[in-house]
């Protein structure tokens, strides 16, 4: 009889004897719960009561849960956490995506702004080349790129054995039209000859000046005194019709000295000084006509 008294389960006696000792919430509420029998469904209700939800689900049941034992506004709670999650969830997909299509943007500008500056330093490096090589007022070659090619030159020919010729060319009275125009009217004029005496010449020769009124014709292989007579009547018939200038229409002749290599020299600076001296000699017999160089033309200046 007094056994039929006795709770079923003495476990569930001494349960219900602790929960009604154990202070709501506390940790040793969730310690003995764990320790409820897990195959007793009565058991295990009152230790899902105690320890709260189940930590499995999802967090919705975990916020309610809180919002329970704490007794505060549920409703509230939920909507700033879901805010919260929001903010979070939308932080890769917006604010970062926007912030990497800005920095594209920069280094796409950087990388354009980096070539531009790297294309303009050619540019400028380019140009200082080719004034370093070049005559500012006609664009031809100058002295110093002169002096390089027929060197070559001389170094080709005495290989090969073959002839260069070197035309000295000065304009005739050139300083009465600086004197009469002014040397904007003599540089536009220096401009045109210089055209015409590169139309006159094969690619292979090279055309220069030296400075002022004076130029030079390099002739590379050359058909030896006769080949540098025809160049020089072809440079002079070029002269043949005006320059207009402005307004004006200005005529202007050549003085042409000729020196050949081997024959009137064996370096550069003997071929030049001899090609000189002949176009001194083609002014002193009336202008507008060459001369080939001979040794007793060496007195005259």
């Amino acid at each position: 009889m007094q056994n039929r008294l006795q709770p079923k389960n003495a476990q569930e006696s001494l349960f219900e004897e602790t929960e009604n000792t154990l202070p709501s919430g506390s940790v040793a509420e969730h310690a003995f719960a764990g320790q409820a029998n897990s195959g007793n469904k009565q058991t295990n209700d009152k230790c899902h009561r105690f320890s709260g939800p189940d930590r499995r689900g999802d967090g919705t049941g975990r916020r309610r849960g809180v919002a329970d034992r704490r007794g505060g506004d549920t409703g509230q709670r939920d909507k700033d956490i879901d805010l919260y999650e929001q903010d979070i969830s939308a932080e890769p997909g917006g604010h970062s995506e926007a912030l990497l299509r800005d920095v594209n943007e920069q280094l796409v500008v950087a990388t354009i702004h980096a070539q531009t500056q790297a294309e303009t330093a050619e540019q400028i490096a380019a140009k200082m080349a080719h004034l370093a090589e070049h005559d500012y007022l006609t664009g031809l070659p100058n002295r110093a790129v002169l002096d390089d090619r027929l060197e070559r030159s001389i170094a080709l020919a005495q290989r090969h054995g073959i002839q260069v010729a070197l035309l000295y060319l000065d304009i005739d009275n050139f300083k009465h039209i600086n004197d009469s125009l002014g040397h904007a009217a003599g540089d536009q004029l220096l401009q045109s000859i210089a055209k015409r005496l590169q139309a006159c010449i094969r690619f292979s020769d090279t055309v220069s000046r030296q400075g002022g009124d004076e130029f030079v014709v390099l002739l590379v292989d050359v058909k030896g005194e006769h080949g540098a007579v025809l160049a020089a009547q072809k440079l002079i018939a070029a002269m043949v019709e005006p320059h207009r200038i402005g307004t004006h229409s200005l005529h202007a002749t050549l003085s042409i000295g000729i020196s050949l290599f081997p024959d009137h020299g064996k370096d550069k600076e003997t071929i030049i000084r001899n090609a000189d001296t002949a176009m001194y000699f083609a002014k002193q017999k009336g202008r507008n006509n060459y001369q080939i160089f001979t040794p007793d033309m060496k007195g005259v200046r």
